[in-house]
């Protein structure tokens, strides 16, 4: 979780240009090459982001038999965990939003990092501020290091 607050906190922090708060809460980006349109469409994918961050939270339910007093602890384990993804994934999301500037450009197959666009967000973050993108490469690692965790959370859950 650390790392979530590194990544929330720094990225924006260290971006020289931010986007405005309307255009975080209002914009729409129907303006891409996959051919979608439709606004209703487009708001409906952009809340996937979102429910991933709720991934995983039923951990406290596989484990409940394990637990002492499980009667009371199981249920404060599954609303504490829906609770905090929901907070720190939301902070998370609106931490890397304000990152982001011309998003025709992050999804571009040219630039520095080929499209991937969560890549290239913090690879410019780090690139205005220092000349140089290496901190959004360790800021990728962080997530990289979440993927591994949230994996093996997710074996370890599922093997109960």
């Amino acid at each position: 979780m650390l790392g979530v607050f590194v990544l929330m906190i720094a990225v924006p922090a260290v971006a020289t240009e931010r986007a405005s708060a309307k255009f975080v809460f209002t914009h729409l980006n129907t303006d891409n090459s996959a051919g979608i349109h439709n606004n209703l469409y487009i708001f409906v994918l952009g809340l996937l982001m979102s429910q991933y961050t709720l991934t995983g939270y039923d951990a406290s339910a596989h484990m409940t038999e394990e637990t002492k007093n499980a009667d009371k602890n199981g249920p404060i384990g599954i609303i504490s965990a829906i609770s905090i993804s929901i907070v720190v994934g939301w902070g998370y999301i609106l931490g890397i939003t304000f990152a982001v500037k011309e998003i025709p450009y992050l999804l571009s197959p040219d630039n520095e990092a080929g499209g991937y666009a969560i890549a290239e967000v913090f690879y410019l973050a780090f690139k205005s501020r220092y000349g140089s993108g290496v901190g959004g490469i360790v800021c990728l690692g962080i997530v990289a290091v979440a993927i591994y965790f949230c994996g093996m959370s997710s074996v370890t859950s599922n093997s109960r």
